[in-house]
């Protein structure tokens, strides 16, 4: 029997996500994702045989400072890529969410919605962080390493206890004290309760009030979609320069020293994505086989470029006309998880705390395990779609369970490659809530 929850959303219908469509149809017909993938092996390759270690070192040897002038270079395309991306993804977040709420007028059926959505997420992201742990736990990529603790370093269990010291004040700042400046600075999260504030308020004011900024930010979102599809095309580009970079500065050795903990970080995601199609199969009655078929796209894309930022017009895109998902549950659901749905960096953080962890062979309390994959959760809420925030992210988890910070330099060499996994949990996830929560009738 069909829940009350869902039977509701049946009366959202906003306006087709098909004209943020074109501009990224043009894209999926042109096997952009098979460029993208070819661009990358590519760039291993050329990487690997500029490598000092590589198959001809013996005459890239004396000329390695133009080489590494010309991997400088090289990575510009990634860079331009991404600061693409960066410029437009606050503006197209806050448009987004607004127009999304502001598409129905039934206030009570979208605030169920976004309360279905982040039960969903705090569920999947705690269930996602215990299965990053519990495979580190069976694999042990970390053990007989035997690393030393910094100088100085005092391993003490501040990061023991499971509780927060929350108070009223502490909920009270949850809330943006200055909301311009939380545009400007890039503030995620608080862009995103921005958004959704001002989207409810937009249900509760008359139609024609509202509509003049409605249609700015229509303009808007449509200027910033158009903006990624342009970036979009260097991703083939920026692929191969960022993996020839990555490739020639580490070598394959960093990759072979770091094999277990790729497996086991790889098994998460694997085991997870798992998990989506076992809750399509289940509520939706829907073949695994169905739903890959439909979300392939947006998936590869997003294990290519490591930004779920970068794949949502292609996420949104698929969402709606590939997987049947309702319009209004898609633009509200993707643009909001792209910044809060995070199972795929809530693997991927305890996985990292904890073979950083036994590197050390530091012991995890149960309430520090406990506090990893609450301060997993909580850190990835709000940090932005593009590849390289979470090491960052990781580095200040690492400090609030008592581990040295300076642990991070264990994963840096395979950090691109595991974002690539985590990116794709992300974006699936993101299909995923789009399709469990909508009630568009099947073609």
């Amino acid at each position: 029997m069909k829940s009350n929850f869902l039977s509701s959303l049946q009366h959202l219908n906003p306006t087709s996500l098909k004209e943020f469509a074109e501009q990224v149809q043009g894209l999926i017909k042109s096997k952009l994702w098979a460029k993208v993938l070819a661009a990358m092996f590519l760039g291993v390759v050329v990487g690997l045989l500029l490598s000092p270690e590589g198959p001809i070192s013996e005459l890239t040897a004396p000329i390695a400072n133009n080489i590494n002038a010309f991997l400088s270079w090289l990575v510009f395309p990634a860079q331009f890529f991404l600061a693409l991306i960066k410029m437009v993804i606050i503006p197209l977040i806050f448009s987004s969410i607004i127009r999304g709420l502001a598409s129905t007028s039934d206030a009570t059926q979208m605030k169920k919605l976004g309360l279905g959505f982040g039960a969903f997420v705090l569920a999947t992201s705690l269930i996602a962080s215990l299965l990053g742990y519990a495979l580190v736990t069976f694999f042990k990529p970390g053990a007989g390493l035997n690393l030393t603790l910094p100088k100085g370093f005092d391993n003490i269990e501040s990061g023991a206890s499971p509780f927060f010291n929350i108070s009223p004040q502490t909920l009270v700042n949850i809330l943006p004290q200055n909301p311009l400046g939380s545009l400007v600075e890039g503030q995620m999260l608080d862009v995103v309760i921005i958004s959704i504030i001002a989207g409810v308020a937009f249900l509760s004011i008359k139609q024609e009030q509202a509509q003049t900024v409605l249609d700015t930010l229509k303009v808007v979102q449509e200027i910033c979609m158009r903006i990624i599809s342009w970036a979009m095309k260097l991703a083939p580009y920026a692929v191969f320069g960022m993996m020839t970079h990555v490739t020639a500065t580490t070598g394959l050795q960093a990759l072979q020293n770091m094999f277990y903990y790729i497996l086991t970080c790889f098994s998460g995601f694997i085991l997870f994505i798992g998990f989506y199609l076992l809750l399509i199969f289940i509520f939706k009655r829907k073949s695994p086989i169905w739903f890959l078929k439909g979300a392939m796209t947006p998936m590869l894309l997003a294990f290519s470029t490591s930004s779920s930022a970068a794949t949502m017009p292609v996420t949104m895109k698929t969402a709606e006309h590939d997987l049947q998902a309702e319009p209004s549950v898609a633009r509200f659901l993707i643009p909001l998880g792209t910044t809060i749905n995070m199972a795929g960096s809530a693997i991927w953080h305890t996985c990292a705390v904890a073979f950083i962890a036994q590197a050390y062979n530091i012991e995890l309390s149960g309430a520090q395990i406990l506090l990893v994959a609450t301060t997993s959760i909580a850190s990835s809420l709000g940090s932005p779609g593009v590849p390289g925030v979470g090491v960052g992210i990781l580095a200040s988890v690492l400090v609030k369970v008592g581990i040295p910070a300076e642990g991070v330099s264990l994963i840096m060499g395979v950090d691109r490659l595991v974002d690539m996994g985590c990116t794709v949990v992300n974006v699936t996830g993101d299909l995923t809530a789009s399709k469990l929560f909508s009630r568009k009738a099947d073609a």
